[in-house]
């Protein structure tokens, strides 16, 4: 009997311990259990692609068509200007006037000359013909009087100088003088611009300047007007900025109601045939690292990868990029900062 309660003691024991290992193992799979993160939710978008992914953007300013500098030809202190910045001008209107003093007693000189060698002339003009006045001499006189008429002509041309007039018709871009200073003789007195077209100027780079030709259309974004317009491209650079090395690109638009003005601002978008294909990806989804590298983390079957894109341009629609991702792949938009390559998420769009 001893025998068999001490065996029902053991068993009793053994079995406690069970209970409580059951007990423990079951404490520590909760535990476990509690300790399991979730995944962190993200938005994506999917890549799209587009027709217009691929073209040049590029930012640049507007300049007028035709712009021409008037400078004074003589001389002279400035009397009167008779026009301001902004104004319209006809062609031959006047826009300055110098008082001229100095070119009229030069024509009051020239005058005089050319009276003394006119009467020089009439008094000996019968004795050539009667042969009393030698040929050397008669040569002399006809020479005298053919240089006061020049001399006339030329100050009758200073007088004329003396009053500035516009070459053409146009608006007054920039005035540069005063009454009562010397006239900048050779400078620019006065810009007169035509602005019925304007020229978006932009720089492009010598990679894809040579897929570009004059005639190819464009579209150019004035944000100052609020307007996108069409133009076309007038003129191609065939010197490069030998710092840039980029070239002069000139789109001609049309400017009817003159909203455009010289200066402003504009984002031109060039086609260029034969262009690296690219795709759209929302500008939240690019990211750069501390290398200055682009990134986004392209999220496939709920595991997010890290992938590096060359961006290629800057649309309203999105950023334009050339490599490193293809239309409908996802990529994430919003979601925690701390991702990881080979991270599994949860999308939440």
């Amino acid at each position: 009997m001893a025998r068999v309660a001490y065996r029902n003691r053991i068993v009793s024991a053994l079995g406690g311990v069970s209970t409580s290992l059951l007990l423990v193992l079951a404490g520590c799979q909760k535990e476990a259990t509690d300790s399991v993160q979730p995944s962190p939710v993200v938005r994506t978008s999917v890549v799209t692609s587009s027709d217009s992914a691929g073209d040049l953007v590029l930012s640049g300013e507007l300049e007028a068509d035709v712009s021409v500098a008037v400078s004074f030809r003589t001389l002279g202190t400035v009397q009167k200007v008779l026009v301001s910045e902004g104004q319209v001008v006809r062609e031959g209107q006047v826009l300055a006037v110098l008082d001229g003093g100095f070119q009229k007693d030069q024509l009051a000189s020239a005058q005089a000359k050319v009276l003394q060698a006119e009467d020089a002339w009439n008094r000996l003009a019968p004795m050539h013909k009667n042969g009393t006045v030698p040929e050397i001499k008669w040569v002399e006189i006809e020479t005298d009087r053919a240089q006061a008429r020049s001399m006339v002509s030329t100050a009758l041309r200073g007088v004329e100088d003396a009053t500035l007039r516009a070459p053409l018709s146009g608006i007054v871009a920039k005035r540069s003088v005063e009454p009562g200073e010397q006239a900048p003789v050779g400078l620019p007195a006065f810009t007169i611009v035509q602005t019925g077209t304007m020229l978006a100027t932009v720089p492009v780079a010598e990679k894809d300047v040579a897929h570009l030709r004059p005639g190819n259309a464009a579209r150019v974004q004035v944000e100052a007007i609020g307007q996108e317009l069409s133009g076309k491209i007038r003129e191609i650079g065939i010197e490069a900025n030998p710092l840039t090395r980029t070239y002069k690109v000139k789109v001609a638009i049309p400017n009817p109601k003159g909203l455009l003005r010289v200066g402003m601002v504009s984002e031109v978008r060039l086609r260029v045939p034969g262009g690296r294909p690219a795709v759209l990806v929302p500008a939240a989804a690019v990211l750069v690292d501390a290398a200055d590298h682009r990134f986004v983390w392209a999220e496939v079957d709920g595991v997010v990868h890290r992938r590096l894109v060359r961006v290629c341009g800057f649309l309203k629609e999105g950023v334009a990029v050339d490599s490193g991702l293809s239309a409908g792949e996802r990529v994430v938009v919003s979601g925690t900062p701390m991702l990881s390559d080979g991270l599994h998420v949860r999308v939440g769009n």
